[in-house]
């Protein structure tokens, strides 16, 4: 008797830990302290079957359009601004791909850091897109004029998630290999966390969002390029990889980052971060200097 009641138990306990496929969320951040609790999970559709609903509104440029219907998404949090080279938005996954969400306030790593897992009421909120890259947010126009979407004010997000109480590890697939062509598709495959690997510095551009002002064709000097102007963002592209406006593919740093001062490697790199779409342009955004590892 004692025998089968071990036998139970075991079975039980089995049962049970094969239903946790994700790990519970780990002690630090209060959540009580954000989000909407009393957000419940209804008509959660994925992430591809959102941007193919909203599709000419998350590829053309200033479209963009305000959700009515009552959907969510429940994704995973990729990117945020824990070093600064992301900036009032972070980027979100699940199984079938990939978003960005303006939200205009700092530190926001401090309470959705990489891994956690939210549930996210749209309706009310809009999508679109800046530069072709697919957007959750609110209207914006800036000074000359065009439309996109961006970020949201801080209290209005804070009444579209939830937290879920799981963390999940989402590994970086793999974007190319040396001079490999890229098979990810730039409209459905966009804002994926991804891996470049075995490529090397080739040459450099800068742009001031301010000025408007462009440089380009920056040599890389060996020893003294760094991951960023002081006075422009810089865009970094590679000698294994194309560099044109179709298909080009650049590692991009806000001078604003953390180690935007950092010299870059003289070798070839493994780069992991959030491949942004921009225009018809593929654009790494690398969450932290740890996201460069120095191929030996």
């Amino acid at each position: 008797m004692k025998h089968i009641h071990y036998l139970l138990l075991a079975l039980v306990c089995g049962i049970v830990t094969g239903c946790m496929d994700r790990d519970w969320d780990e002690p630090g951040t209060d959540t009580s302290l954000y989000g909407n609790s009393n957000i419940k999970e209804v008509n959660v559709i994925t992430i591809e079957a959102l941007k193919n609903k909203f599709s000419k509104e998350v590829s053309t440029e200033g479209e963009f359009k305000q959700i009515t219907d009552e959907l969510q998404i429940k994704a995973v949090v990729t990117a945020n601004d824990i070093q600064g080279n992301m900036y009032n938005e972070i980027s979100v996954q699940d199984a079938t791909g990939a978003i960005f969400i303006g939200i205009a306030q700092g530190g926001i790593f401090g309470y959705l850091p990489e891994g956690t897992e939210i549930l996210i009421d749209l309706k009310g909120l809009y999508i679109g897109n800046y530069r072709k890259s697919a957007t959750i947010g609110t209207p914006y126009t800036n000074s000359s004029g065009e439309t996109s979407v961006s970020r949201m004010p801080r209290g209005l997000w804070q009444q579209h998630f939830t937290y879920t109480g799981y963390r999940s590890r989402i590994e970086p697939a793999l974007f190319a290999d040396g001079s490999t062509k890229t098979t990810w598709d730039i409209a459905k495959d966009a804002g994926k966390l991804g891996i470049l690997k075995n490529v090397s510095i080739k040459k450099g551009g800068y742009y001031n969002s301010d000025t408007k002002q462009y440089k380009d064709n920056v040599p890389f000097v060996a020893g003294e390029s760094t991951y960023s102007h002081p006075d422009y963002s810089t865009s970094w592209y590679f000698k294994e990889q194309p560099d044109g406006q179709t298909g080009g593919v650049q590692i991009y740093t806000s001078n604003y980052a953390d180690f935007a001062a950092m010299k870059l490697p003289t070798g070839k790199v493994n780069i992991t971060g959030v491949f942004k779409r921009y225009r018809d342009q593929w654009e790494i955004i690398v969450r932290s200097i740890d996201d460069i590892e120095e191929v030996k």
